[in-house]
């Protein structure tokens, strides 16, 4: 039967002859040393690396992969600290995008108004794309967490402000304003 771990380094570090017998005292006195407590080892090894026991088998790991192995478990603390750390630009990227869509939009309604109506649906076509990269950008933002609520006001902006979505609004809200706007 097997006996401790302990027990085989000491009896293994004993100077028996051959190898053993030529280490110098200090060496096989700080060897039985660390075979009889590994923590010692450990506490004067600052760097965390991971120290061997005369045995041949690895120490108790400090890293944290080991620790989180050990367990079992997985630490969200970080993941969840990780998540807060990311640059929330995207979304408001999307976000002004989004206004700024809109603003052109109500440009070329005004502009449409005035009579000129080929501009206007110029500037329309360039909305359209404007306000669907915005929402794409919006979506990226909520759901990668670049900036989560930024993005999720975004779309909704940028779909509200997207002229098709608008006409569409338009023709089954209040059919009677475009009978009105055609002259």
């Amino acid at each position: 039967m097997a006996s401790e771990p302990q027990q085989r380094a000491s009896r293994r570090s004993a100077p028996t002859g051959g190898a053993a017998a030529r280490k110098p005292a200090g060496a096989a006195a700080r060897t039985s040393a660390t075979a009889r407590n590994p923590g010692a080892a450990a506490a004067r090894n600052p760097s965390g690396a991971a120290a061997r026991n005369p045995s041949g088998a690895a120490a108790r790991n400090t890293d944290e992969f080991a620790r989180l192995m050990q367990r079992n478990t997985v630490d969200t603390r970080q993941q969840s600290q990780a998540a807060r750390r990311r640059n929330p630009i995207v979304g408001k990227i999307a976000l002004g995008l989004a206004v700024v869509s809109a603003a052109v939009d109500a440009s070329a309604f005004a502009v449409y108004m005035g009579g000129d109506t080929t501009f206007a649906f110029g500037i329309c076509f360039v909305v359209v794309f404007l306000t669907l990269i915005a929402a794409v950008l919006g979506f990226i933002a909520a759901v990668g967490s670049f900036g989560r609520w930024y993005g999720a006001i975004g779309v909704v902006v940028a779909f509200v402000a997207n002229p098709v979505i608008l006409i569409v609004l338009v023709v089954f809200v209040a059919p009677e304003v475009l009978t009105d706007m055609g002259g």
